[in-house]
């Protein structure tokens, strides 16, 4: 359900809840339109019925009239016989209208056909009466029949035509009074008036009919105030029939109370009849006229609001729809008016969200409203505008980190290739230490030799005197020996001139190698002056040897001097024996420091290629910065600042 409204447009949603919104307001408005087109039926069958109505009604009314008028023939008047062919007349005529309406107004078939054979027993009641094949009461009684027939027709006519279900008060009461109990009171009046005329035609009223007489008049009386009461009603309901029934109910009623005393005082409570049978009618037919009159007027007052009020229902009707219509166009105008002012601040939040998607922050800031969407384009907007100089900004130091990486990285390459040279002239310097070491070992141990040498000519010198006569051997191994010593001072000479030469290149290379190298220079000139200490004890020794050599040249001839200067030989020994043990030791010692220097240059040498290994891995990081800071300047350069292209990623 989410995933289906997540898919759906703002518009789309919007329309959805209209359209629910039309549907709530389309169901009552439908049932609403529904009920006011039911009553607007209603009301045209009302005002399509009330002709029906009115047709049957007017035929009751001639047929009462036929009825009283042949009572009083059919009783010996021939006055009232006279008067009979133009009421019959009237009679088929209101029938033939009465049929005709009933058609035009689409009655029921059914009743229809009920006054069809109405019509039929007409016929026939009339051509019995004009045979005078009928007596009074039976006349008197198939009359009312048929009238009780119509009637019933016209009851069954309000029920097609629904007057009965009328929903108007005003309208229910004059129903009631004008089509219910006024025909119901002319019928009683007109059987008052028809049995009347016919007791006194014939001059007696029989003791066993004066009850029914009464019981009829009594009928009168509660009719008339029946339809007396909804009259008062209906005129109390509605003004406008008040002012038009007023005259014609009071004179109803005048009549009728008139026709009801004169039935009293000269039929019922008459010792003899005197009355003439022409009066009693004539005076009861006006009351009965004016009942009809009533109804007459009441009918077309009836039609009239009925009719008014089917043009009320379909006036309220298309006043309802056309406000609906119009409501509903007006919603739909301001839904269209919300959607798009709903949609095209988020349509342009949209767009300016996909333009800084793909890097274009540039761009004029437009007017917003100060509702939501308003507030979300403006922190949109101002979100762009911070991002500008922040791109910028961002732009610049990426440039800068590139360059400076770049430096980095050619600097720590440079750094890289010297380290390497240094490092190949370590090991260098560590081999040639070695070899010096080496050198300087077998110095030394030539200069143990020496020592050991001077110790013995010390001890010969001792003994020299013993052993003058062996002298001059002795001085020829003496010669030889100081030969091979003038030849060991000259390699000690030239080691001496080796070691320092190498002392001075060791404080090049320490020289070279800056801070690291300064323990190494402070050795390398240790190594230095001890390498003068020994080529000056060398050359001291050299020039001593040189000087025994000649002395040993001159031994010969000088044999006979040794025993005097065998003192001075023995103390020049003990010399020599004091000089080469220090030459001994200062081998010694510069064996010991040379193997230090040699530590100290594989210790340099060590560190040296821990130092490139270190300027490799700088080199490498240096020049993965310039890779990052090159695809931060490409990434940074994505984003166009003031309308520039974009660089695609």
């Amino acid at each position: 359900m989410h995933h289906w409204l997540h898919r759906l447009h703002l518009s789309h949603k919007i329309s959805i809840l209209g359209l629910i919104v039309l549907v709530m307001t389309g169901i009552p408005l439908t049932l609403y339109v529904t009920d006011i087109l039911g009553e607007l039926r209603q009301a045209r069958q009302e005002a399509e019925g009330m002709p029906s109505l009115m047709a049957v009604n007017s035929v009751v009314q001639q047929l009462q009239v036929h009825r009283g008028t042949s009572a009083a023939m059919l009783g010996g008047d021939n006055t009232m016989a006279l008067r009979r062919p133009a009421i019959r007349e009237a009679v088929s005529q209101h029938l033939n209208q009465a049929q005709q309406a009933l058609r035009q107004a689409q009655a029921p078939d059914a009743l229809q056909q009920q006054l069809k054979q109405m019509v039929q027993s007409w016929q026939e009641l009339e051509k019995a009466v004009d045979s005078r094949r009928l007596a009074a009461p039976q006349s008197m009684a198939q009359h009312t029949q048929l009238v009780s027939q119509l009637l019933l027709l016209n009851q069954e006519l309000m029920h097609a035509f629904k007057l009965s279900l009328t929903p108007h008060a005003d309208s229910q009461a004059l129903i009631q009074a004008v089509l219910a109990q006024a025909p119901l009171l002319t019928e009683n009046l007109g059987l008052l008036r028809g049995q009347g005329a016919g007791f006194l035609a014939q001059g007696e009223l029989p003791p066993e009919n004066r009850g029914a007489l009464r019981a009829l008049q009594r009928r009168v009386l509660d009719l008339q105030g029946d339809t007396g009461y909804s009259l008062q009603r209906a005129m109390a309901l509605n003004e406008g029939l008040r002012a038009s029934m007023t005259a014609p109910v009071e004179k109803m009623q005048a009549l009728v109370g008139q026709s009801l005393k004169l039935a009293n005082e000269q039929l019922m409570e008459a010792p003899t009849l005197t009355l003439a049978a022409p009066v009693f009618f004539d005076t009861l037919t006006r009351a009965i006229e004016a009942v009809n009159a009533v109804v007459t007027g009441g009918s077309d007052l009836l039609a009239q609001s009925l009719r008014a009020q089917e043009s009320a229902q379909r006036q309220q009707l298309i006043t309802v729809l056309a406000s609906m219509a119009l409501a509903i166009a007006l919603s739909l105008w301001l839904a269209l008016v919300f959607i798009r002012s709903i949609t095209a601040p988020l349509h342009q939040a949209v767009q300016l969200a996909q333009a800084v998607s793909q890097g274009d922050l540039s761009g004029a800031n437009h007017a917003a409203g100060t509702n939501e969407v308003g507030e979300l384009l403006q922190a949109q907007q101002a979100m762009r505008a911070r991002l500008r100089p922040m791109v910028a900004q961002v732009r610049s130091g990426a440039d800068s980190v590139a360059l400076a990486s770049a430096e980095i990285a050619q600097g720590n390459m440079d750094l890289s290739g010297r380290t390497e040279q240094q490092a190949s002239a370590l090991e260098e310097t560590a081999a040639s230490m070695e070899e010096l070491s080496a050198t300087v070992r077998h110095n030394a141990d030539n200069a143990r030799e020496a020592s050991l040498l001077a110790s013995s000519a010390r001890d010969v010198a001792v003994q020299g005197g013993d052993v003058v006569a062996q002298v001059v051997q002795t001085m020829q191994g003496i010669n030889d020996s100081s030969h091979k010593i003038a030849e060991i001072i000259s390699v000690i000479d030239g080691i001496a001139f080796q070691t320092n030469i190498l002392a001075l290149n060791a404080a090049v290379e320490a020289a070279r190698a800056g801070e690291q190298g300064r323990g190494f220079a402070v050795v390398a000139g240790e190594v230095r002056s001890l390498a003068q200490r020994s080529a000056e004890a060398a050359k001291q020794i050299k020039q001593l040897i040189d000087a025994s050599v000649l002395r040993v040249g001159e031994g010969n001839a000088l044999v006979q001097k040794a025993g005097s200067t065998m003192g001075d030989i023995v103390t020049a020994i003990q010399k020599v024996n004091h000089i080469v043990s220090a030459i001994s030791s200062a081998s010694q010692e510069q064996a010991n420091g040379v193997a230090q220097v040699g530590e100290a240059v594989t210790q340099m040498d060590q560190a040296t290629q821990q130092n490139a290994a270190l300027v490799e891995e700088m080199a490498a990081a240096a020049n993965s910065l310039r890779l990052q800071g090159e695809e931060l300047v490409q990434a940074v350069s994505f984003f166009s600042v003031h309308g520039e292209s974009t660089m695609q990623p």
